[in-house]
């Protein structure tokens, strides 16, 4: 394997904000350090809601060379606050693959309140969800992780926060690519740095919108530690490892060999 010549950064650095206007949480997935080098940067990116991107947006986002963005939404969201993508925010220029991937399957929040596979919690508190994310969207992750070691070009991935169902794929893959597991609850914890009184404000206003009701105040803004790290274990002890898991739910090995290729190697 011929390993990418970057320097590794700091956590700080590599889990450090991309001023893109609009967002408020979007980052590069590289920099952080593995046995095999540092995971490159400009590859995968991560983001909160592109809702509100303008036309310097977009240039930064070409800037960056992505061509591809992955929205982990349910569609109620997405409907809500449609990612700004196209005219006439997006100047011209090639168009951007938009792929909505909903890791809940449109089943935490269905668009039909009868909706019969509806996930019914019993509450919302971040731990639930996150259990609820492991006992139900592991094949949507390997789908999502599959996508990311396909993509031919830098690809960005989100949801409304780029915190949760982003966070948690951001966690996966950097296990896979084999980032020490205080590194990776570090990058899961700098989403805490971002998600201010601001951002509540206009993530509460788009969830209003859309008639979904949520302690959006805890869940929507705080990346306590202890919650990835106890996924992560949950993870190890009921499947073996976060491999194991995702081969359990449908990716190959030969997935996960190619997303180390991309992410940890040039050329």
């Amino acid at each position: 394997m011929t390993h990418t010549t970057e320097p590794a950064l700091s956590t700080a650095q590599a889990s450090a904000r991309i001023p893109v206007p609009g967002t408020f949480n979007f980052r590069d997935l590289g920099g952080h350090l593995t046995p095999d080098g540092p995971v490159a940067t400009g590859r995968l990116f991560r983001s909160d809601g592109l809702a509100h991107l303008t036309p310097d947006s977009h240039r930064m986002i070409d800037a960056l060379g992505i061509r591809s963005v992955i929205d982990l939404r349910e569609t109620k969201e997405s409907a809500s606050a449609p990612d700004a993508l196209g005219a006439p925010v997006r100047p011209a220029g090639p168009a951007l693959d938009h792929i909505r991937l909903p890791l809940f399957g449109d089943r935490y929040y269905p668009l039909e309140a009868d909706h019969p596979e509806r996930l019914q919690l019993p509450d919302h508190s971040l731990p639930t969800i996150y259990a609820a994310v492991v006992e139900n969207c592991g094949e949507r992750i390997a789908d999502t992780i599959r996508l990311l070691a396909d993509a031919s070009a830098p690809v960005l991935f989100h949801c409304s926060a780029g915190k949760d169902r982003t966070g948690i794929v951001s966690a996966f893959v950097l296990t896979l690519l084999g980032v020490d597991r205080a590194d990776v609850l570090d990058d899961y914890q700098a989403t805490e740095r971002y998600l201010g009184a601001e951002f509540l404000e206009a993530i509460s206003r788009n969830f209003a919108q859309a008639g979904i009701v949520a302690n959006l105040s805890h869940t929507a803004t705080q990346a306590p530690r202890e919650y990835m790290a106890d996924l992560l274990a949950r993870v190890d002890a009921e499947h073996g490892s976060v491999e194991s898991y995702l081969t359990g739910h449908g990716l190959a090995p030969a997935e996960i060999h190619r997303l180390r290729e991309v992410c940890l190697t040039h050329g």
